[in-house]
Order: structure tokens, then sequence, then C-alpha cells
């Protein structure tokens, strides 16, 4: 997977500690602190974009529609109970209320009527989570990782590690800070 280049950091003074902050593109990325920091006190990011599940629309369901069936990948093993799921414009459409069957889950909290979906959602459109799909049972490594290499002063930042069988991409961008002392 090839990381993107983005290097905006910023530096922000507080006190006696410095706090740099950036963003990273096309699933992480590896930062620099040896000319900002001599120790790192505390490192995190998270992610900022979508990603798909692979669980495609299996029929047009209407707007308001709360039961949606679903096709391609088994919805038991992609998502859960309690989870936004989007549109690949990144249009939230509602909340895993429950994952009733390999093909059938239950919208709620969409804007619909009765809680249900606010906008039809087409044939076999895809449904996509934000920040790293957590499939249940995979070869998918998709969680953000964030570690500090003390010896060549280096905090890096990891998402995604795609098995090559899989039709899930991983190219997740987000945002990280580092604390430290000066």
């Amino acid at each position: 997977m090839a990381y993107g280049n983005t290097t905006d950091i910023r530096t922000h003074v507080l006190g006696d500690l410095y706090m740099l902050t950036g963003t990273f593109t096309d699933g992480g990325k590896e930062v620099s602190y040896a000319d900002h920091l001599s120790e790192v006190l505390a490192a995190g990011g998270h992610l900022t974009s979508l990603t798909s599940t692979g669980i495609q629309i299996d029929g047009t369901e209407a707007a308001n529609q709360t039961a949606l069936t679903v096709k391609t990948i088994d919805a038991r093993a992609h998502l859960i109970a309690g989870q936004s799921v989007y549109d690949a414009a990144g249009v939230r459409r509602g909340i895993v209320a429950t994952v009733d069957s390999a093909t059938q889950i239950t919208i709620t909290g969409g804007g619909g009527t009765g809680g249900g979906l606010a906008a039809q959602w087409l044939n076999n459109e895809v449904i996509y989570v934000l920040g790293a799909n957590k499939p249940s049972v995979t070869l998918i490594s998709t969680s953000l990782d964030v570690s500090v290499d003390e010896t060549n002063k280096l905090i890096q930042f990891e998402c995604g590690s795609v098995h090559a069988t899989t039709h899930i991409t991983s190219t997740s961008d987000g945002r990280w800070w580092i604390l430290g002392k000066r």
C-alpha cells in the first residue's frame, strides 16, 4: 500500500510542551518529530474517511424503510448494532438497529418517517462505514495503530493491512497529534 505524502506538521506551544498536529492520507504515514520534540508523552489519531463494507443493497429500498435486504457479503460478519451506515457520497443513512440475518438488517435513526431511511437506497449501492471497517471474522486489519519509534524519533500511523484475496480496499485518511517535551 502506498502511503500519502501529507506532511503538514503544525506546532502548538502549550507551556513547556509542544503539540504537533497533522493529517495522513491513503492509509498511513510516519512522521519525524526529531526537529520539534525531545520526548513523546502521548500520540494519537483518528480516521476521517469512509470505508466500504462490500455489502450491497439487494433491490431498491424506499424512503422510510427500516428492514433492508442486502447481498454480496454476510452482513453478520461486517455490521453491528449501533453502527452508523453511509452511502458512497458520505450521506449518513441511519444506524444499524439489528443485524437480523446474513441478508437482512434493520435501520433506525435515518431521519425518515418512523425512524427509517430518509431517502431511497438504490439496488447494488454499497454500504459504507466511517473509519475502519472492522469485520468480526476476517483477514483484514483496518484499525488505526499509532506507534512511537523513540530510537529513530518517528511516530508511525498505520491503517489497513488488506489481505490479497479481499475486494475491500483500505485507503483511509485521518488526523493525528503528538504531545511531547521540547
